[in-house]
């Protein structure tokens, strides 16, 4: 009798444990998925809305530092998100995802916004960065944006909008202001593009060239560019001298794609309207390999050659 009650108490204790164990797992996966889905968006967001611009004139600057003679002068309404974020840059406006702006960062890298908040802050959500190697006060032929692909649409996960002719209409015009100016952009192209040279024949298109060694390059690559857009307007004209605007994100059509929006720096004296009624759809567009996989199609420019900055 007793070898029963010593089985039936060991038996007792091991439910308890387990029942134990479940109640435990319960609740840290609860925890994590109210982190994850609520607690972190909401931060995000009321991060984002708490660094916003004061209402001090565009034409404001202010002094934040000087080396020897020279003086560095930034717009005065940016002052208060500079001392929160001595590495912010600029705000990024694009109407078609969020009114309310991004702040744009710059570090010595392009990993540590990957998962640092505008306050320091660890988190998935990052924040969008610009290229290391640009720079921000004169601008590079080609200044180059990162961001987040995040699920519930924040960042750059609405970026792909872009991809839709109709969509692109109803905003061709961003805004990226500097610390140094405000400044429109013309969009001009919307594609999607691989990052491991796998995924399209042992190729990868060049698009995060800051700088080219001739207009010669410069303009085959902007003709690079369009060969590879959703659809193409002739009303945004690219000249030797333009500089241009470059948004990546991530892409889930393929294995680490991107997709990329490029504008054009609207023209000093050049209205920043954009006739929409000329654009049209790219019938022949070019994608990287594993997209024609991914659906099942043949590749017409598999044995034409590659878009090269020499």
């Amino acid at each position: 009798m007793k070898s029963d009650e010593v089985k039936k108490s060991a038996k007792g204790l091991a439910r308890r444990i387990v029942l134990g164990v479940a109640i435990i797992v319960l609740f840290a996966s609860a925890a994590f998925l109210i982190n994850h889905y609520i607690i972190e968006p909401y931060k995000y967001i009321r991060n984002n809305r708490e660094t916003s611009v004061t209402n001090e004139s565009d034409t404001q600057t202010t002094v934040i530092g000087s080396e020897g003679d020279t003086t560095v002068n930034i717009q005065a309404k940016y002052s208060a998100l500079l001392r929160q974020n001595p590495e912010f840059v600029g705000k990024l406006y694009i109407s078609a995802i969020d009114d309310a702006g991004f702040n744009v960062v710059q570090a010595d890298d392009n990993s540590k916004y990957l998962t640092t908040g505008f306050k320091g802050e660890t988190t998935r959500y990052g924040t969008l960065f610009v290229d290391y190697r640009n720079n921000i006060e004169k601008l590079d032929t080609n200044t180059i944006i990162y961001g987040h692909n995040m699920r519930d649409g924040s960042q750059l996960g609405s970026l792909s909008l872009y991809n839709n002719i109709d969509n692109y209409k109803s905003f061709p015009v961003i805004e990226f202001n500097t610390i140094y100016g405000n400044c429109k952009w013309k969009v001009f192209a919307a594609f999607i593009t691989n990052s491991e040279k796998k995924e399209d024949n042992g190729y990868v298109f060049p698009y995060l060239t800051t700088e080219f060694k001739s207009d010669e390059v410069f303009m085959r690559f902007i003709d690079a560019v369009k060969e590879r857009s959703y659809y193409t307007n002739d009303a945004v004209d690219i000249i030797a001298g333009d500089k241009i605007l470059t948004l990546s994100t991530c892409d889930t059509v393929f294995h680490e794609a991107r997709f990329v929006v490029m504008a054009r720096l609207v023209r000093d004296g050049e209205s920043a309207e954009v006739d929409v009624s000329r654009a049209v759809k790219n019938e022949n567009q070019r994608f990287p390999q594993a997209w024609y996989d991914k659906k099942g199609k043949s590749n017409p420019f598999k044995n034409t050659a590659d878009f090269t900055l020499d």
